[in-house]
């Protein structure tokens, strides 16, 4: 006969996943992309984990290639086994974001956890 997990032992393997794919993911990025900033956000962040939580990132670094090219930097990067939306932007768009953008402030910005900082 089969075992039957409880929701609770579910999402408590989600998160334990989730935190050893975020560990590789930041130490990756910071060894082999450079960034400024690594910005955790969603429910990862807040605590609020699910049995379909991801990995929300921002990641805010120096770079003159477009939007979309960072994205596919992302994939060719990081090889993921769980869910994970990872966005790039310039400082100067993290800032226009910051003051423009009523998600980025509340979500990111206020309840977001800075994983990393460069010096």
């Amino acid at each position: 006969m089969e075992s039957v997990q409880s929701k609770e032992d579910i999402i408590a393997a989600r998160k334990q996943r989730l935190e050893k794919e975020l560990s590789k993911i930041v130490s990756t990025l910071i060894e082999k992309y450079d960034p400024l900033k690594i910005i955790l956000f969603g429910s990862l962040a807040t605590g609020n984990i699910h049995e379909y939580s991801d990995i929300d990132l921002v990641v805010i670094k120096n770079t003159t290639k477009n939007f979309y090219d960072r994205l596919e930097e992302m994939v060719d990067l990081l090889k993921k086994d769980v869910g994970t939306d990872i966005i790039v932007y310039t400082p100067e768009e993290a800032k226009e974001l910051e003051e423009s953008d009523m998600f980025f402030r509340e979500e990111v910005i206020k309840k977001g956890k800075v994983l990393y900082e460069a010096k």
